[in-house]
């Protein structure tokens, strides 16, 4: 997946960064159970510039996504497929490939 300016809080478990295809930022949160996987969740330009602005709130963003997981109001799709309804399957597919899906 490319994410532009990609900043990474490596005793956070987490990176931002802007995604092109989709025109989002995204949040991905690193998932450290039996195997690591990356859940990716949407945010704002205003939440990614907290990164060098505010990193308490941007940790206590990336916490409250890690508790919440899947029933996080921002959760866009995990690369664990099995969390994913149909819609973000797609929303996966989109990231990892760098492509869009035709309609």
């Amino acid at each position: 997946m490319e994410l532009l300016n990609e900043k990474i809080r490596n005793d956070g478990f987490y990176s931002v960064g802007f995604n092109p295809l989709i025109e989002q930022y995204i949040m991905i949160v690193i998932i450290c159970h039996w195997f690591w996987f990356e859940r990716y969740y949407l945010i704002s330009k205003e939440e990614y510039e907290w990164f060098d602005s505010a990193i308490q709130k941007l940790d206590d963003l990336a916490h409250d996504c890690y508790k919440q997981g899947v029933k996080h109001p921002r959760f866009y799709c995990s690369e664990l497929e099995c969390e994913n309804i149909t819609e973000q399957v797609t929303n996966l597919r989109t990231l990892l490939t760098n492509s869009k899906p035709t309609e």
